[in-house]
């Protein structure tokens, strides 16, 4: 019979053990409250970072008449996420999406429904979609 009283105590006290320590983090926790501000009067307007958006009155916009960018825009595909188009140079057709570079040195930055953004250091090139025959 002893033992058992022993074994009750010993079993008894490996389960005090972790319900302390969880009785424990239970009241550090409510010691640890986040501190909330009252946001008010918020202006998106401030929040939006314009760094990274690019403004064409900073750059050269360039049209496709130039003789180092003569592309013909053959086809977009325009949506939220991984826009791309297909442009044509001689009997060349490429493949670009938002954010690559065409032959390695025109950036496409801006893709919309009928036209595409191309940029090459501070000179911006837009070609605009071919009206179909």
């Amino acid at each position: 019979m002893p033992n058992f009283k022993l074994l009750k105590k010993i079993f008894l006290s490996i389960l005090i053990l972790p319900a302390g320590l969880l009785i424990f983090s239970l009241f550090q926790s409510f010691l640890n409250k986040p501190v909330i501000d009252k946001i008010e009067n918020l202006n998106f307007n401030e929040l939006k970072n314009e760094s990274i958006l690019i403004k064409e009155k900073d750059y050269l916009i360039e049209e496709n008449n130039q003789a180092e960018f003569n592309y013909i825009l053959i086809g977009i595909r325009f949506g939220n996420q991984d826009s791309s188009v297909i442009v044509k140079k001689g009997n060349k057709e490429f493949l670009v999406t938002l954010g690559d570079f065409l032959e390695g040195s025109f950036e496409l930055v801006e893709v919309n429904q009928n036209d595409a953004l191309f940029l090459k250091g501070q000179k911006m090139y837009r070609i605009e979609r071919q009206k179909d025959k």
